[in-house]
């Protein structure tokens, strides 16, 4: 293995270039998610809405701030911000009145149509160079590094 012959200053010195690396990644595929979608007028927090949205019609702010990952009280003022913009509509739902169901409307449909072109366009830019093995490998040690965060966070066990 590659890492056992490292001292522990070295090895804590790759793993913080790795960590650092991986937030310079992460905030410019942001940036370049921003870039894109807002030229669509719709940010990226939005277009993910819309695609839920579109695979699930008739969703609740709940479920849709669960598959966003957001916080229901951001997941309503996304929807707010939409809804004032004419992406979406929300109606009461026939079994409870005091849940809305979320629709696209026609504006809606027509930006994620539009957003269907940009989206693999950004994908393909990100991961431009790697190889199929590549993405396999990159996608294993992401599962690695989730399950190693999750099962840390499910555990009693004590980091300090």
């Amino acid at each position: 293995m590659i890492l056992k012959n490292l001292t522990l200053d070295d090895l804590y010195s790759l793993k913080m270039k790795v960590i650092s690396k991986y937030f310079q990644v992460i905030k410019l595929q942001g940036q370049l998610n921003f870039k894109e979608t807002t030229k669509k007028d719709i940010y990226p927090g939005q277009a993910a809405c819309l695609w839920y949205i579109a695979k699930n019609p008739g969703i609740n702010q709940k479920q849709l701030a669960e598959k966003i990952t957001v916080a229901e009280p951001t997941t309503s003022l996304i929807l707010k911000k939409m809804e004032k913009a004419g992406l979406i509509v929300r109606k009461p739902a026939s079994e409870d009145h005091r849940t809305l169901k979320i629709f696209l409307n026609a504006k809606g449909e027509k930006i994620l149509n539009d957003l269907k072109c940009v989206i693999p366009k950004i994908v393909n830019k990100a991961f431009e160079g790697l190889s199929k093995e590549e993405l396999n490998s990159f996608y294993s040690i992401l599962e690695k590094l989730h399950n190693n965060i999750l099962n840390y966070l499910e555990s009693e066990e004590d980091i300090s």
